[in-house]
């Protein structure tokens, strides 16, 4: 499973954000943390652990969180306008978050 989400993710970031700096970490081949850097103040946050099932993919600008997914309890957006509200949501794709993400800057910043 790791294997494929860390493929899908460098896949959907090589597309997406294709100038993107990438740090990845495995741990005990369970848990895996990704980390794809926009600029220096901008980056993508994904995490996943294969015995709790967990998700989670946030946009991060100088350390908040300004977009975001992630399947604590249920699958769930958390939009731009208002990070803390949870909108219930069926499970993204990958490729659909990521690009998501880049919406969100675009919007945001003029840039992505």
């Amino acid at each position: 499973m790791l294997n494929e989400l860390k493929e899908e993710l460098l896949q959907s970031l090589g597309r997406h954000f294709p100038q993107s700096k990438i740090e990845s970490k495995e741990r005990r081949g369970i848990i895996f943390d990704l980390r794809a850097y926009v600029d220096e103040d901008i980056f993508i946050d994904a995490y996943a652990n294969v015995l709790t099932g967990k998700r989670s993919f946030a946009l991060i600008t100088k350390n908040e969180r300004i977009s975001g997914y992630d399947n604590y309890k249920f699958w769930h957006y958390h939009p731009p306008d208002n990070t803390n509200s949870h909108i219930p949501c069926d499970e993204p794709s990958i490729d659909s978050i990521i690009l998501s993400f880049k919406d969100v800057l675009e919007k945001r910043f003029g840039k992505a």
